[in-house]
């Protein structure tokens, strides 16, 4: 059954936007297999392995199901392991919001770090809140201006948020839609965030190896293993192809590994 898309994602996503809601619904999906399959192999009493594996796949199960559409283009942001997907005039956010079903209009980003602020610059801006005597307090969130790739996006790309809920035993929501960052990391939602559907079925499952292959076990000494392969360059190929610059000395960022702080 077809279902009917709103006006704004048709605007931001063109003629591929049932391919797009329907990848994005799916690479959740496998992002909660493998989460699962990788606490089972752990056999751990917590659910930190879970929310470890879920994290990393939330955004490279997203990358598998939407980087073969027409246009699309994985973004690395700077100082972030992770590329986002771009497509269209979008560009796709996933975050989990809750470990339980709740109104996701209620929903908060997890962190205010210098990530989620690069990000917003491709959101709407905040509503202008003042006081009852019109005192003028500026800019409830601080603004960063986008590096890296982030900074090769083409103008009047959208941040397109994807706020799911899930725990280590299932899967529960997921919604999609536009809002801009308040204060307090509330999101004021542009759009009304439309729920997606989430398949069944897995179509991107890797199991988590017992032991490791392919190891050498003859070595009798650590002089006698094989020389590491020095890496010179850590950019993407896309960020190769768009000429942007190489960072011969890292300058000082935050953990941006650590802005969701939903790890279990």
């Amino acid at each position: 059954m077809s279902v009917p898309q709103s006006p704004w994602a048709t605007d931001v996503f063109g003629d591929q936007v049932a391919a797009v809601r329907l990848g994005v619904g799916q690479g959740l999906r496998n992002m909660q297999a493998n989460a699962q399959a990788a606490q089972e192999q752990a056999a751990s009493r917590t659910t930190r392995t879970y929310g470890t594996s879920r994290y990393e796949n939330q955004y490279e199960r997203l990358q598998d199901e939407l980087k073969d559409l027409p246009g699309a283009r994985a973004v690395q942001p700077f100082g972030f392991s992770y590329e986002l997907m771009l497509i269209g005039n979008g560009l796709l956010y996933p975050f989990r919001y809750s470990k339980t079903k709740s109104d996701v209009r209620s929903a908060r980003i997890p962190s205010e770090s210098r990530l989620v602020r690069e990000l917003f610059t491709f959101a709407p801006a905040p509503k202008h809140t003042q006081d009852p005597f019109d005192i003028d307090f500026g800019t409830a969130v601080p603004t960063a201006e986008p590096r890296g790739a982030l900074a090769t996006v083409p103008q009047g790309t959208q941040l397109i948020l994807v706020p799911f809920a899930c725990n280590a035993s299932e899967l529960l929501e997921a919604h999609w839609g536009i809002a801009a960052l308040g204060a307090n990391r509330r999101l004021e939602w542009t759009t009304d965030p439309e729920p997606l559907h989430l398949p069944q079925s897995v179509t991107s499952y890797t199991p988590r190896p017992i032991s490791i292959p392919h190891q050498i076990t003859a070595h009798t000494s650590f002089a006698d293993g094989t020389e590491p392969t020095l890496t010179l360059s850590s950019r993407t190929a896309s960020d190769r192809a768009l000429h942007v610059p190489a960072q011969t000395e890292a300058e000082p960022v935050e953990d941006q590994t650590s802005e969701d702080d939903a790890t279990h």
